[in-house]
C-alpha cells in the first residue's frame, strides 16, 4: 500500500481551501485518501469541492480580476460624515438665538491625524428673545432657514489603531446662503472602528448677524455636534 501511495496521482480539493494529495480509495458518500505518511483520511462529501483522479498536478486558483482592498483599514482615501448640530449664540449685549442644523461632509483623509472636506447642510435659526415681535420690527436677523456651505478640517489627537475611543479636533469655516459668514472649532470623541465611528464634539462658534439697514453684529456661543463618520 505504501508503494502505491508513493506513486499516488490523486488530488482532493476541500471546501475550506486545503488540498490533499494521495491515493483515493473511496469516493462515494465519503471520500477516503491514503496520504504519503500511510495514514487514511476520510472526508464527508459536503466537505469536498472536487476530487481529481489520475493527476498529481494541483490546479491553482484563477487570478482575481480586481484587486481586493480592505477599505476599513486604509490610512488614506475618501471619507464622509453626517452630523446633527445644535447651537446657542449671544449677540447685541442681551439678545440670544438658537440654531439647529443637519450637515453632510465629504473629503480626503491624508492620515488619521488630518482630514479635509467640504460640506453642505440645512440650518434653522430660532430667535429666543423675550419680546420677539418688537425685536423683529427693529432688526432683521438672519433668515429662519439657511444653507451652510463650509470647509471642514479634523483629525485624531492620538492614534486609534488599538483603541475604540479617542479624542479628536475639528473646525469649520464657511458661508450660509440667506445668512452670513460663520466658523466653529472644538474637540470631541470618536467611538468605533478605525474608519467607522460615532462622533460627538463641543465647539466654540462665531456667526456674523445681519441687521437693518446694512448693519452687522457678531454672535458667539456653543455648538454641539453628534453624528457618524466613515
Amino acid at each position: 500500500m505504501f508503494a502505491a501511495v508513493l506513486n499516488a496521482q490523486d488530488v482532493i480539493y476541500l471546501n475550506n481551501g486545503n488540498v490533499v494529495k494521495g491515493k483515493v480509495v473511496k469516493n462515494t458518500d465519503e471520500v477516503s485518501v491514503v496520504v504519503k505518511s500511510g495514514e487514511t483520511l476520510t472526508y464527508r462529501k459536503a466537505e469536498v469541492r472536487e476530487v481529481q483522479i489520475g493527476s498529481s498536478e494541483v490546479k491553482t486558483p484563477k487570478e482575481p480580476k480586481g484587486k481586493y482592498v480592505d477599505y476599513s483599514d486604509l490610512d488614506k482615501g475618501w471619507w464622509c460624515a453626517v452630523e446633527a448640530q445644535a447651537a446657542g449664540l449671544w449677540y447685541d449685549d442681551d439678545h440670544a438665538m438658537g440654531a439647529f442644523a443637519l450637515t453632510f461632509t465629504n473629503g480626503y483623509r491624508f492620515s488619521e491625524y488630518l482630514k479635509i472636506g467640504v460640506g453642505i447642510g440645512a440650518r434653522y435659526n430660532l430667535n429666543r428673545d423675550n419680546d420677539y415681535a418688537l425685536y423683529r420690527q427693529l432688526h432683521k436677523i438672519q433668515a429662519p432657514m439657511c444653507i451652510p456651505l463650509f470647509v471642514n478640517v479634523r483629525g485624531n489627537i492620538i492614534s486609534q489603531r488599538s483603541r475604540m475611543c479617542v479624542p479628536f479636533w475639528n473646525a469649520d469655516i464657511g458661508y450660509a446662503i440667506l445668512d452670513n459668514f460663520f466658523f466653529d472649532a472644538g474637540i470631541g470623541f470618536r467611538v468605533g472602528a478605525k474608519r467607522n465611528n460615532f462622533v460627538m464634539s463641543a465647539n466654540f462658534m462665531g456667526q456674523v448677524i445681519n441687521y437693518e439697514p446694512n448693519d452687522t453684529d457678531f454672535g458667539s456661543g456653543i455648538l454641539f455636534k453628534i453624528g457618524y463618520e466613515f
